[in-house]
Order: structure tokens, then C-alpha cells, then sequence
């Protein structure tokens, strides 16, 4: 499975195999990691991303304006399993793991890592430099981020946008972002100021 991680590893700047999984690193510091977890029990395989962009945490806990982490882990930024709905495409018929079944140990690892490169390597790559399409997954799994609404306005923010720039309207809109109605509208505005 290393040499399989190892491949993917080489086309992507500042990208590493460790371990069972792909740590993106900015230098020293990890930004987001993927990974595959053997589940012996059930004969199969679940894969788990992890961001802990620690730029993007340091502002989100800035503007937490009181509200907790939803994570158990506090210097994460996001979390989630294939197990837990999080990481859509990385089990064909399930969606939450991969059977081991009758394959040879070379073409299970090959599919596994190809399944856990398809599931969460652009997302986790795009923490690099906070992309706008990181808006999209956040409104999609707003329950595995610690804080979405600060994460939002965190890739907002990197990239320049003001609070009613229409690639935002969408995300501001939504209940899962905007938990605490009216006190997180003006918590966007005073972090993303109009134009």
C-alpha cells in the first residue's frame, strides 16, 4: 500500500504518505490529511479526513464569538469517516467502507487508495490555499466543522470576498451556517465589511 501512497503522494506538492494515509504539509505544518482505517470486524476498510489548517483555526477561534467547537478534538478544524456519511465516493455501493472480499493484497490496496484519492484528496488540497470551491463542501458537511459560519468567512476572507458577494448568498442562507440567525449575520458583516 506505501508504494501506492507514495505515487499519489509524488504529484502533489507538499504532500506526503504517512502511515495507512496523505498528509498535506505547508513546510513543517500539517494542513489536512486523509487516511484509510482497517475495520477488522467488519471485513473492511473506512477512510477519515482531517483538517487542522492551523491559519484557518487560529481564525476561526477568533471570531468563535462564543460558540464552542462541535468537534472533540479542539485543534481541529474538520473531521469526518467514510463511516459517518462524510466522505462520499469512497465506498462504490455503501458508501461508508470498502470489503476486503477475495481481492489479491496488491489490487485491494490499489483500489483502496484510489478510492480514499477520489473521496477527500482535492478537498483536502484545497486547504493549500483556502479555495472558493471549500465554501461548497463546508455548506455540504457543515457538521463536521468545528465552525462552519467562522470557516466560511475564513475562505472568504483568504480570498477577497465581501459579505454580499453572490458566492456567498447561497452559504449565508443556510440554517447549518447560520445557526444563530440574526447575531451571525452581523458577525459576517463585521468580519467580511461591505463593499
Amino acid at each position: 500500500m506505501r508504494e501506492h501512497l507514495t505515487a499519489v503522494a509524488a504529484q502533489h506538492e507538499g504532500l506526503r504518505a504517512r502511515g495507512l494515509g496523505l498528509v498535506l504539509r505547508d513546510g513543517r505544518t500539517e494542513i489536512a490529511s486523509v487516511s484509510l482505517q482497517p475495520l477488522r470486524n467488519a471485513g473492511g476498510w473506512s477512510a477519515t479526513m482531517m483538517v487542522q489548517c492551523p491559519q484557518a483555526l487560529a481564525f476561526c477561534q477568533q471570531w468563535a464569538d462564543g460558540t464552542p467547537t462541535t468537534l472533540l478534538n479542539p485543534q481541529l478544524l474538520m473531521a469526518t469517516t467514510s463511516s459517518g456519511g462524510g466522505m462520499p465516493g469512497f465506498a462504490d455501493q455503501s458508501g461508508a467502507i470498502v470489503r476486503a472480499g477475495t481481492h489479491d493484497a496488491d489490487a485491494l490496496a490499489l483500489h483502496l487508495v484510489e478510492r480514499l484519492s477520489a473521496s477527500g484528496l482535492a478537498r483536502a488540497l484545497a486547504w493549500r490555499t483556502a479555495s472558493l470551491s471549500l465554501i461548497d463542501d463546508v455548506v455540504a458537511h457543515a457538521a463536521f466543522y468545528a465552525w462552519p459560519l467562522q470557516t466560511v468567512l475564513y475562505i472568504a476572507h483568504r480570498n477577497g470576498l465581501h459579505a454580499d458577494d453572490p458566492r456567498l448568498h447561497d452559504a449565508l442562507q443556510r440554517r447549518a451556517i447560520m445557526r444563530r440567525g440574526q447575531r451571525d449575520r452581523a458577525l459576517a458583516e463585521q468580519v467580511l465589511p461591505a463593499q
